[in-house]
């Protein structure tokens, strides 16, 4: 594939204004073989109308604007009347997207949760600790249980 195929492709596939740009800059402004399918500056003007060519009583901007300012009011009453804007619509898509989202994902989390009924059931009602040897010595104990967890701590220690 030759490079100016690669551009184009990449010119088609990505429609993003500053990658295009760069394209634009670094191939097509100084490959002969791409600047050869372009337009000329004549053949383009030729299309465009210029005011000078449009024979009317006034000038052409003029009108335009007279006009702009006579509809303005009422196209304005009249597409708010019809349709509510286009963002209005987008953000009540979000904000029920979003909610959904955070529903879904509480009734998902909620199942994966482990169960406080569950955990306590599973440690017996008491600990008890008859003798702790350490180096086949008999050796002092410190049993202690954090507040409100299931955990039990017990350090011990030679004695003297």
């Amino acid at each position: 594939m030759s490079l100016c195929k690669m551009v184009e492709f990449f010119y088609a596939l990505i429609p993003w204004k500053p990658w295009r740009g760069l394209l634009i800059r670094l191939h097509v402004e100084n490959c002969p073989r791409c600047q050869a399918g372009l337009a000329s500056r004549e053949a383009v003007g030729s299309l465009l109308v210029q005011e000078r060519g449009v024979d009317i009583g006034r000038p052409l901007w003029a009108g335009v604007e007279s006009a702009l300012r006579e509809d303005s009011g009422r196209e304005r009453m009249r597409g708010r009347a019809v349709q509510p804007p286009a963002m209005r619509s987008w953000g009540w898509a979000v904000a029920t997207a979003f909610l959904f989202v955070l529903i879904a994902g509480f009734l998902l989390l909620k199942d994966f949760r482990p169960e406080r009924a569950a955990s306590t059931a599973a440690v017996p009602a008491r600990f008890e600790l008859e003798y702790v040897l350490v180096g086949g010595q008999p050796a002092n104990t410190v049993v202690y249980q954090p507040q409100g967890s299931d955990m039990i701590i017990v350090w011990a220690g030679k004695s003297p």
